[in-house]
């Protein structure tokens, strides 16, 4: 398993008294790490006389660590705000696309709520519609002067309050909100919701 040493790493161990690294051929060092340890003036010591790799060879690169040495070369150049996608998606070019849903990672939708989550994963090329999955878990959320939407209950049981009536919905069923609605969506236990908000026109 290959083994990232980044500048970060470097500072941590000057700063706990260490001037020697072991390295080997299964250590990748980024150039701004190799330049921090010789201001430093830190030995890297090769075990078994191995050479090192300063970028890195094809041999067991997975994506997962082409990831984190893309991050922390990012991180390095003063780049920050650097985030993996959302979730995995094939695209064709005439526009089709397939997402795969179990890849799909969702974000509290404010500070103050963790258990209410959503993750946008369409939109037209109009903005006109946009698609996203909801996520409550013994929760609610409350929506004033909402938008077009048509919401089907992948998973779960919800109940949908407006002027004081509530419904319950279910795996399965598709609920249609008017335009400039007040609605509560909440749930006792957990309920995923795949729903579709359609852009007013005026």
């Amino acid at each position: 398993m290959k083994k990232l040493i980044c500048a970060k790493d470097i500072e941590t161990l000057h700063n706990n008294g260490d001037q020697v690294i072991l390295i080997n051929k299964q250590t990748i060092i980024t150039p701004s790490a190799k330049d921090l340890a010789e201001e430093y003036h830190m030995l890297l010591k090769k075990s078994e006389s191995e050479s090192v790799n300063t970028v890195f060879d094809s041999q067991e690169i997975t994506k997962e660590y082409l990831v984190t040495l893309l991050k922390n070369l990012l991180n390095e150049a003063g780049i920050t705000g650097f985030e993996e996608e959302p979730f995995e998606c094939q695209t064709h070019s005439s526009g089709l696309k397939i997402i795969r849903g179990s890849t799909v990672k969702l974000s509290a939708l404010n500070d103050t709520d963790e258990d209410v989550c959503y993750q946008e994963i369409l939109s037209s090329q109009a903005g006109e519609i946009k698609l996203g999955i909801l996520a409550i878990n013994n929760s609610h959320l409350y929506e004033e002067d909402t938008l077009e939407s048509v919401n089907y209950v992948v998973d779960g049981t919800l109940q949908v309050t407006i002027d004081e009536t509530s419904f319950e919905a279910y795996k399965g069923d598709i609920i249609f909100v008017p335009q400039h609605s007040a609605i509560n969506w909440s749930t006792p236990n957990k309920v995923t919701i795949l729903s579709g908000k359609l852009k007013s026109g005026g």
